[in-house]
């Protein structure tokens, strides 16, 4: 059986090599930023808190996913919540195929409905009697 050990933490030698290839990195893309404003104000639209490894492609590509994600689940709610209030309905009022409002997708189709995602429900859409 062998024991794995944890790694041994970065020198102080290597933090520094990584501190100055991200510091000369970042100094590059301010230059750029300052040559194409729009870049600059692009980027400031853009929460990176949750970025998790390189600000790549891949990384960039990870998080539009992810926002376009988000911006598609908010939507979807925000029309059960458009609906329950313009039927007078509290929350989880159940839909007119008897599904609760929950039971139907978090993601509006391409033409904006909200199809129940209970097996073998016929419902197309969220519809509040």
């Amino acid at each position: 059986m062998t024991s794995s050990r944890p790694a041994d933490p970065p020198t102080y030698a290597q933090q520094q090599l990584r501190a100055g290839t991200m510091a000369a990195g970042l100094r590059h893309f301010l230059q750029y930023i300052q040559r194409e404003p729009a870049v600059g104000q692009a980027l400031a639209l853009i929460d990176l808190s949750e970025l998790r490894g390189p600000l790549d492609e891949a990384g960039l590509q990870s998080l539009l996913h992810e926002a376009e994600t988000e911006r598609d689940r908010c939507a979807a709610l925000a029309e059960r919540d458009t609906r329950r209030t313009e039927a007078g309905l509290a929350h989880g009022a159940a839909c007119t195929c008897g599904h609760s409002d929950t039971l139907h997708t978090r993601h509006l189709t391409e033409d904006h409905r909200l199809p129940c995602a209970h097996p073998d429900c016929l419902c197309h859409d969220l519809a509040f009697v």
